[in-house]
């Protein structure tokens, strides 16, 4: 089941944060995106396994932050997270953007198979544990329904 996330959902957002994260957002980046941002949640068996975080901007959105738990990956949730949690968004989006690390084959792939494509590429834009740097990648989705209404 996917829903808006709510405050008693922070503890295992923030779980799964920091799990897959080298730089994760802290509790109370997540208490505010529930308030600024459309926050979503995926549920499995009762239990919080993943979660969304878009910012809708006028006729666009930026994807900023997405996680499914490790031991659920695989399973086809995070594409279904990311599609409803794109159809429940109150106006709908004309482009998504999202920037994805390099070296995330497993995100690439899951956006590529949503419909987003690569436009740009920001150098060193992700810092690494070790001090290094890693090149984003730069992602759009053109919603072509939404689109095609603006012209009408």
């Amino acid at each position: 089941m996917i829903r808006l996330m709510q405050q008693t959902d922070l503890n295992a957002v923030s779980e799964i944060e920091n799990i897959v994260q080298s730089h994760p957002w802290t509790k109370q980046q997540f208490q505010e995106s529930i308030l600024s941002y459309q926050s979503t949640v995926l549920e499995a068996q009762g239990q919080v396994v993943g979660f969304c975080i878009l910012q809708p901007v006028l006729d666009e959105a930026n994807l900023l932050l997405m996680a499914i738990h490790p031991s659920q990956q695989g399973k086809g949730f995070g594409f279904k997270l990311l599609d409803q949690s794109i159809q429940l968004l109150k106006n709908k989006p004309v482009q998504i953007f999202l920037e994805v690390r390099e070296s995330n084959t497993a995100a690439i792939a899951l956006y590529e198979k949503s419909d987003f494509h690569q436009i740009d590429l920001r150098k060193n834009y992700y810092p690494n544990k070790n001090g290094t740097r890693e090149h984003a990648i730069i992602m759009v989705k053109t919603c072509s329904d939404d689109f095609a209404t603006l012209f009408k």
